[in-house]
């Protein structure tokens, strides 16, 4: 009976003493949780509790406004409607000007020089192909499609691995809600004997000369589940077949680690108008391994794409015409941003983030477990706020995105709130001590100072 009453006063005071923590100031809070790591648990998400978690925060009428008149387009009157999946037939197919148009702000391409710009090489295509050597499919584990894949990918250039032993290093947190590209890359570049690159902006026609040319390609896309709920997904593609079905063209072949191989065995068939849409979601990013000799071939078959700065002008000029063809078109206005972020052009790029969650629905709710421009955006141009509401916006609905916390450490400290910050940094260290930024910085806020933002 004592034995019973104990246990019974030390839940209660358990109980008790949590209260009174979660009552504190959030100051209070993560200055206890600096000390005693361990309370970070019991913090409030610092985020007013959104009844609308399906949505990402929306912008003000008139700083969106203001963005559209910055982009020369009329100002949005009516509330936008939700997101949707086109049916098939309505995915259109797009055809990009190649011709630089000026643009906001002091943001303005390149104009034409006499110096000479690496040309990609053209070759004939046969109708169908599909890699001489069968890759096997390698069926992701839980929430492991990152892994999955890069094992896909690095199987094309002949070289194995384990699914467990790449997922511990690109996510040592096993509930990581996401692997970026750039980290499939680096694991790569670290640990193999291969070579890997990501650039935006592909092209269908590209990635068949990259696997005609015995190259690794993986692509970024947005998928639709069975609820029509949007997420992130990886694909390796393998093949392609021009003649396909009449009714809906040709299509690529892709080893897809969710899905079966489809009924010949040799991967799931992503029709092109439909692929195109759906990788558009992710401004048609693509990853390639390569061997160290194979770079020469690869820039050949890349052309100015190589070059990083080059490959995302680009895109700019390709997500700006996408705009002109429809304005109400998010994801597109999501490319502009990331364009322009990749460009260091922060304003222009907070701009189209605006137009991107006024326009058609806003993102996904889910867009920023994957992309993270706007965080680096936002608070390169000193809209902390921002930055926080979108942040928690994520970690409202998942814990286990990394970035999310690192960015927003990174407005607490410019905001002066170091405590708060150094909470949120050390959770982003302990889900991903691989994060070299969040290591970094992390040592320096510790030191009392504000450490610069890097993209992730």
């Amino acid at each position: 009976m004592t034995s019973l009453a104990c246990l019974g006063g030390c839940l209660l005071g358990i109980v008790i003493g949590m209260i009174g923590f979660r009552a504190l100031p959030e100051d209070l809070q993560a200055a206890a949780a600096r000390r005693v790591p361990i309370l970070a648990v019991l913090m409030a998400s610092t985020a007013t509790p959104d009844p609308r978690l399906e949505v990402v925060p929306t912008v003000d009428p008139t700083r969106a406004a203001e963005a559209a008149l910055a982009f020369g387009i009329e100002p949005i009157s009516s509330s936008p409607t939700p997101p949707f999946l086109p049916r098939q037939a309505e995915f259109p197919t797009l055809t990009p000007t190649p011709t630089p148009t000026p643009l906001i702000g002091n943001a303005v391409l390149p104009t034409a020089t006499n110096t000479p710009r690496p040309t990609a090489t053209p070759e004939p295509l046969p109708m169908r192909y599909y890699l001489p050597s069968r890759v096997q499919r390698e069926a992701q584990a839980w929430n492991n499609c990152g892994p999955a894949n890069l094992v896909q990918g690095l199987r094309v250039l002949g070289y194995e691995t384990k699914q467990r032993d790449v997922a511990a290093w690109l996510k040592p947190n096993k509930d990581d809600a996401n692997v970026s590209p750039w980290q499939m890359a680096s694991y790569t570049n670290q640990f193999t004997p291969l070579r890997a690159i990501v650039r935006v902006n592909g092209t269908l026609d590209l990635m068949k000369r990259l696997i005609y040319n015995g190259f690794g390609v993986i692509i970024e896309t947005g998928l639709y589940d069975e609820r029509n709920q949007w997420l992130g997904h990886y694909v390796t593609l393998v093949g392609w077949d021009d003649v396909g079905d009449p009714n809906k063209g040709g299509f690529l072949y892709g080893l897809d680690t969710l899905k079966e191989n489809g009924p010949d065995g040799k991967g799931v068939r992503e029709y092109y108008a439909r692929l195109d849409a759906l990788w558009k979601h992710f401004n048609r990013l693509y990853l390639v391994i390569y061997r160290p000799e194979q770079e020469g071939r690869l820039r050949e078959l890349l052309g100015e794409a190589f070059d990083e700065r080059l490959n995302a002008e680009q895109a700019l000029v390709r997500a700006l015409q996408e705009t002109k063809l429809n304005p109400n078109d998010q994801f597109a206005w999501f490319n502009v941003g990331t364009s322009y972020v990749l460009l260091g052009a922060y304003r222009e790029a907070a701009l189209a983030y605006d137009l991107a969650r006024a326009r058609g629905g806003g993102w996904p709710w889910r867009m920023l477990w994957y992309q993270f421009g706007p965080f680096k955006a936002y608070y390169a141009i000193g809209d902390y706020q921002t930055v926080i509401d979108l942040a928690n916006s994520v970690i409202q609905r998942m814990q286990h995105v990394e970035e999310a916390y690192y960015y927003r450490s990174l407005a607490f400290a410019a905001l002066g709130k170091m405590n708060l910050a150094i909470v949120d940094m050390q959770r982003a260290v302990r889900d991903n001590g691989n994060l070299q930024a969040a290591a970094e910085a992390l040592a320096r806020l510790q030191a009392g100072e504000v450490p610069p933002a890097q993209r992730l």
